[in-house]
Formats: structure tokens, sequence, C-alpha cells
């Protein structure tokens, strides 16, 4: 099948793309709007871009009218975000930050979780999370319809080493051991 990108429904590349590029892991991340409001959210498009130091890439899309996802605007707003881990016996709570809330909404607090202090960021780590990364905004660009950010890790907390994380393979989630 030979296939050229700009002749492809948006829906189909989508699909394509993503039952090839798997399994995707999944960045949990939490950030902090200037009120003070925790924002978790999921993002599958997302991963580790270098080592020295740790740099992070997270792509998060535009919502419909072209205006930025909290995460983002919360990310550019304080400069600073959580990479949290989801293990597999979390899956039900990382779908749950997925959907669209206002920003007023806490959605750390509406999945029953705990926010744990930070050591070196202001949004908290998720306490129930495996492993979290705290990061320092270093580059954001635009990118079609995406911010693009790249954070440096800057504090790791390692709670548990053996666990069944969470990833996406195509639309549909995936257990990695």
């Amino acid at each position: 099948m030979e296939l050229e990108v700009s002749n492809l429904p948006s829906e189909e590349l989508y699909k394509l793309i993503t039952e090839w590029v798997a399994p995707r892991p999944i960045a949990w991340v939490s950030t902090i709007n200037k009120n003070g409001t925790i924002n978790l959210a999921p993002f599958s498009f997302f991963n580790l871009v270098c080592d020295e130091p740790p740099v992070i890439m997270l792509s998060i899309s535009k919502r419909e009218d072209g205006t930025r996802k909290d995460t983002a605007r919360n990310i550019l707003d304080v400069g600073e975000f959580v990479v949290n881990f989801a293990e597999w016996n979390l899956l039900e709570k990382v779908k749950l930050t997925g959907k669209e809330f206002p920003p007023s909404v806490s959605e750390l607090e509406l999945a029953g979780l705990t926010p744990e202090p930070s050591k070196e960021v202001k949004p908290p780590r998720v306490k129930e999370s495996p492993a979290s990364f705290e990061c320092k905004l270093i580059k954001h660009m635009e990118l079609f319809n995406y911010d693009v950010i790249f954070g440096e890790v800057v504090f790791l907390v390692v709670r548990r080493e053996c666990v069944r994380r969470v990833g996406r393979i195509g639309e549909g989630f995936c257990r990695c051991d």
C-alpha cells in the first residue's frame, strides 16, 4: 500500500500513524494555573528527547477553535510541569482526566488522586504514580495546530520499578510490561 499523505482524510491518517508508532507512552501531566488550580491530563504524543541533560517533549493539540488546552497554557504561564507515569491499575483515572473540564476544575481531585508536593517545581506530583519527573520549560514552539513543549527533567521520583505501564496503540490502550 502506498499512500499520499496530502490525499488522506485526517481521521484515516491519524489511525494509520498511531497504529504504527506504537506503543506510545503516556505522560500524565500535572500543571498548576495562576489561580492555583491543579490540572492533570494524559498525552500520548510524548517522549524522551535526550539524556544529558534529560529532556522530554510533549505535543499538545489545540482545541477545534484554535485555543490552547489548559495544560499548554499553564506550562507557558508558570514554566513548570510534572510528568507522572500511569500504571495499568490507574487506567480508569487516566481516561477520566483525559476528558474536557473547565480550567476551574481540578482533574486530580475529581479522579480521587493525591497531590504530593514537588521538590523543584510548583505543580504537584501524583502520589499514586509509580514515577514522576519534575520538569522546567526550556523551549516552546507552535507547529501547525500544536504546542510543542520541551522540558528539562530537574528532579525524579521513582516509587516502584516493576510496574505495568499504560501506553497507546492506535486509539486503544495497552499494558506495557
